[in-house]
Parts: structure tokens; C-alpha cells; sequence
């Protein structure tokens, strides 16, 4: 009987394997943080990647926000979340990225702690290599002085023409600046009247149009500050009076006699921690639903399968027969 029962031990250990070994065996999920360029110019942008099966709300800092600046609470709502950042001056700063209420994705999820940080080092903005002066004035000068047949003062100054219209034609250039904005920063005021700078993609260029940008929940309003030069007094702002969750519009535009142009920049507005929150509990309800019902993979569907052949070749051998003729003695004895 001793055997007996060590044989049945080892059928329930394997069947406690086979069935629970599939879901110990996962990939590490915790907190990541990644950067596509370490070492970009200014004007650059980049992007952070932060997550690796992990869920809820971060807080993002940077130690040098005139090189780099980051919104401090953002949120993870997949496995992982990309942001994209702007390049703002040459330098170095770290961006560190914390746990605030962050999560893993299983179906029972487990808290994840800690921050990870990511060295970013802007570079000056290269200059295009200058061409050489060309020397056709040089020899057109040593052409005409080597000619003596005509008089000095007959020589046609053709060449000395040519640098006065080109001269001419750049101040006249230079008179008239580009209809359109020469820069363009957004700041966020959040309810409790704290502003912060917000970065925008694509990195503003005056024949840009549409931009894209990212805020927290915690945003109310956002400060608009255009800058046109001498066409400050066509630019025209108009955005929400209220920015709620999801996309928002900011247009400038500016018009003057038949020139016209408008700037568009798509505001995103994350989830409030509150609805976050009851989007995670319903998902954590349903969750809780499906890890009442009982699924079995293909491994540990063959394992309950030699589980139970096992445990069948043991009853088989089992000297029923023995044990029921002793039973049906002792019956006996005891009626006598």
C-alpha cells in the first residue's frame, strides 16, 4: 500500500506541473526605457519608448529641460508607449522615468516599482560646407588689364554691374521677409495653475502646417505664443475654450490682402486617472470572468490524459477480488 500511495503522489505532482509550469514560464514584464537616437542635433526629434507588458500612469523628468523637455505625467494605456521629443539645445540631459501607478498586463496584474533612466547628448546643428569664391571676376580682371588697346576709361564694367544687381536683388529680398509665423510654443496650464512647455511634432518651420502634440489630463488650457515679425497683426489664434479628453484643434491663422494661411495643431488629451480607473476595474472584472472557466492548452491536456491513464493502470492491479472475498469472510464470521 506504501508504494501505492507514493505512485499516487507522483500522478498529482506530475499533473500539478503540466498544468501550472505553462504559466510560470513568461517573459520578464517590467518597466523599460528606450531612446531611437542618443546623440541627436538640435531641431532633431527623437522618440522614448517606455514599457515592456506594463500598464498605467509614469512620471517623466529631465534634468536639463532647455535641451530636452518632457510632460511629467503621462500614461501607459498597452504594453508599451511611444512619445516623441524635440531637440531643443545643444547639451546633456538625463530623462528619468518612474513608477507612479504602473502595472504589469497578466490577467492578474502585479505592481511594477522603480524608475529606469536614458542619457541624451544634443549636438550643434551642422552647417552645410561653404563653396569656394569663384575666380571668373579674377581672370575677366586679368583679361582686361591685359588688353591695352582700349582706353581705361572706355572699358565696359560689366562684371561690376552684375555684383551691383545681385547686391540690389538680396536687399530687396531682405526688405520683404516670408509671409508666415517665425516661431510658434505652446504652454500648458494645469488646474492648479502650474504652467509647463509643451513639445510638438513635427519641429516648427514656417512653411509647416500642421503639427501634432500630446498633453496630460491634468491640462485645463493651453497658452499660444506666435511670433510673425512685421505680420503680428494678421495672426489670428483660435482654439477650445475647453480641452477635453482626446483630440483637440488649435488653428492660427493669417491673412493679408490675397495672401492667406492657416497653421493647424492637433491636441491630444490623455484619459483622466479617474475613468482610467473604471476602464481598469472592467477589464479586471472581465478578466476575473475568464480565470473562472477552466481552458487547457495542448500540453496540459496530454498531461491530464497520462495522469488519469496512470492512475487507471494503478486500480487495475489492485487485488480487488482479495479484498472483496476478506470483506465477504469477515461478514460471515461476525453473523456466526
Amino acid at each position: 500500500m506504501r508504494k501505492k500511495t507514493i505512485q499516487l503522489v507522483t500522478i498529482i505532482m506530475i499533473i500539478s506541473i503540466v498544468l501550472f509550469i505553462p504559466n510560470t514560464i513568461k517573459a520578464a514584464k517590467g518597466l523599460t526605457v528606450s531612446v531611437s537616437n542618443k546623440n541627436p542635433e538640435v531641431g532633431n526629434t527623437f522618440t522614448l519608448t517606455v514599457g515592456s507588458g506594463v500598464g498605467g500612469r509614469i512620471s517623466m523628468k529631465s534634468s536639463n529641460p532647455s535641451v530636452v523637455s518632457v510632460t511629467e505625467t503621462q500614461s501607459i494605456k498597452y504594453d508599451s508607449e511611444t512619445f516623441t521629443l524635440t531637440a531643443k539645445s545643444a547639451g546633456t540631459t538625463t530623462i528619468t522615468v518612474t513608477a507612479v501607478d504602473l502595472a504589469t498586463t497578466d490577467p492578474v496584474p502585479v505592481e511594477v516599482t522603480g524608475s529606469k533612466s536614458v542619457t541624451i547628448t544634443v549636438k550643434e546643428k551642422q552647417k552645410p560646407a561653404t563653396e569656394p569664391p569663384s575666380n571668373s571676376n579674377n581672370s575677366n580682371n586679368n583679361n582686361n588689364n591685359s588688353s591695352n588697346k582700349t582706353p581705361a576709361s572706355n572699358k565696359p564694367n560689366t562684371n561690376k554691374d552684375k555684383v551691383k544687381d545681385v547686391k540690389e536683388t538680396e536687399q530687396e529680398e531682405e526688405a520683404t521677409p516670408q509671409f508666415g509665423m517665425n516661431s510658434l510654443m505652446l504652454t500648458g496650464v494645469k488646474e492648479n495653475g502650474e504652467k509647463q512647455e509643451i513639445a510638438f511634432t513635427p519641429t516648427f518651420n514656417i512653411d509647416t502646417y500642421e503639427y501634432t502634440c500630446n498633453i496630460a489630463s491634468d491640462i485645463k488650457d493651453i497658452e499660444v505664443a506666435t511670433e510673425a515679425g512685421e505680420y503680428n497683426d494678421y495672426v489670428k489664434i483660435e482654439k477650445p475654450e475647453t480641452f477635453v479628453e482626446g483630440e483637440n484643434i488649435i488653428k492660427i491663422t493669417m491673412s493679408k490682402d490675397d495672401q492667406n494661411l492657416t497653421y493647424t495643431i492637433k491636441v491630444i488629451k490623455e484619459t483622466s486617472t479617474e475613468m482610467v480607473q473604471e476602464v481598469e476595474n472592467e477589464e479586471n472584472k472581465q478578466q476575473n470572468n475568464q480565470s473562472a472557466t477552466i481552458t487547457l492548452t495542448i500540453p496540459q491536456f496530454i498531461g491530464v490524459i497520462i495522469a488519469i491513464c496512470l492512475i487507471e493502470g494503478v486500480l487495475l492491479k489492485m487485488p480487488w477480488k482479495k479484498l472483496c472475498g476478506k470483506r465477504k469472510e469477515k461478514h460471515v464470521s461476525n453473523n456466526m
